[in-house]
């Protein structure tokens, strides 16, 4: 039966076609972008997923970026304590010189301007230990100041907490009765090498000095050991992170290159039949022929 006017025949081939060129252009799509998920719709449920992975992984990326600048920022504080800590030696070096028999009052003179020097030097050395503009171990003129710092080493994903709390604490030196470290006073100053007596106590106030101020670098170490093993977990989150991810939003080139070859295959295919398809009616011609 001939039927010009409804043409079932071609109708159906453009429903196919459309189908097939649609399907080719979502392969291209998947190939040219090489994702998976190139709009919502393409998988709403992986798109939520990968959405909430993009953002957990932007957030650990910014936090290890974030622990690397803490330790750098630590490493920079206790180099500074580590030169105090070689002048503070070298005024218990100087007491202990000073406060023997053989020295005279000439050599103490001497003593006392490199001293003079030393606890100069401590407080500039204080001052002047910065990281990003910020002081990090001057006490000032307050024996007491500490810094409190504060470090973010989570991706911001997880309830519990992701911050690392540390409180800096301070040296001062040229302060009237003494060098400041950590709160602590200990009592020196360049009239401390003038006799036997108080060159001895000053060797006893310079090892408890010493003492106190490895127990800084020892807290500031610590803390730098626990960003280290913080770093490296959040590296193993994030790469896990990215994985999972990958699987969900990214294109399978292997597999969207196979759909790419089929559907501009039946692209092929549909655009020759629906031409033949729409030749049919002129068949109904041989009938008003005959």
């Amino acid at each position: 039966m001939f039927r010009i006017n409804t043409n079932i025949m071609s109708i159906n081939g453009q429903r196919n076609l459309f189908r097939s060129s649609r399907d080719a252009t979502s392969a291209m799509e998947r190939l040219a972008s090489g994702l998976r998920i190139v709009h919502a719709a393409d998988d709403a449920a992986g798109l939520t997923m990968s959405e909430g992975m993009r953002a957990q992984l932007a957030g650990a990326r910014q936090s290890n970026r974030n622990i690397s600048q803490a330790i750098s920022m630590l490493q920079t504080a206790d180099g500074g304590f580590e030169q105090i800590g070689n002048m503070l030696i070298r005024l218990k070096e100087l007491a202990v010189q000073a406060a023997d028999s053989t020295v005279n009052a000439a050599n103490r003179s001497a003593i006392q301007q490199e001293v003079t020097q030393l606890l100069v030097e401590i407080d500039r050395t204080a001052q002047s230990t910065t990281y990003n503009g910020m002081t990090l171990i001057s006490a000032g003129s307050t024996a007491n100041a500490s810094i409190p710092l504060s470090f973010y080493v989570g991706d911001g994903s997880l309830t519990y907490s992701q911050i690392i709390f540390f409180t800096m604490k301070g040296v001062a030196s040229g302060l009237t009765n003494g060098i400041s470290i950590g709160g602590l006073l200990f009592t020196v100053g360049v009239g401390s090498y003038a006799s036997l007596t108080e060159a001895a106590n000053v060797v006893n106030n310079m090892d408890a000095a010493v003492r106190e101020l490895a127990s800084l670098r020892t807290s500031v170490g610590a803390v730098v050991n626990r960003l280290q093993r913080a770093q490296a977990n959040i590296q193993i989150m994030a790469e896990n992170t990215a994985n999972a991810e990958s699987v969900i939003r990214d294109a399978d080139f292997a597999q969207e290159t196979a759909a790419l070859t089929r559907a501009q295959i039946l692209v092929q295919a549909g655009t020759s039949i629906l031409q033949q398809s729409n030749q049919l009616p002129m068949n109904a011609l041989m009938l008003l022929q005959g």
